[in-house]
């Protein structure tokens, strides 16, 4: 992964924390959750590129500002697959494990 994806990727983790916080007001239980977004995203950069990660992140702060709560990570592998499968791309081990 490049210097400007990663550094994409921790400003994508921080607009999802923001999202959390502004709506949820609480960590509780966030470390896990962000953690599994990190690989969630990484994998998905991995396999189909920065744009998909983008998208990906988008999805998860507007699941947290629809849903007044974190989606768990298992679900948003399912949509990760989902989607990366949708651009032609093969999952990898991380995301078919969803």
């Amino acid at each position: 992964m490049g210097r400007d994806v990663e550094l994409r990727l921790k400003g994508h983790l921080y607009e999802i924390r923001s999202v959390n916080d502004e709506i949820l007001e609480s960590r509780q239980g966030y470390p896990a959750a962000e953690e599994g977004y990190r690989k969630t995203l990484e994998s998905v950069v991995a396999v189909a590129g920065p744009e998909l990660m983008d998208e990906m992140a988008a999805f998860i702060k507007e699941y947290i500002e629809r849903n007044e709560d974190r989606p768990a990570n298992k679900a948003v592998r399912t949509e990760a697959r989902s989607r990366v499968s949708k651009a032609g791309y093969p999952a990898d081990e991380y995301l078919n494990a969803a």
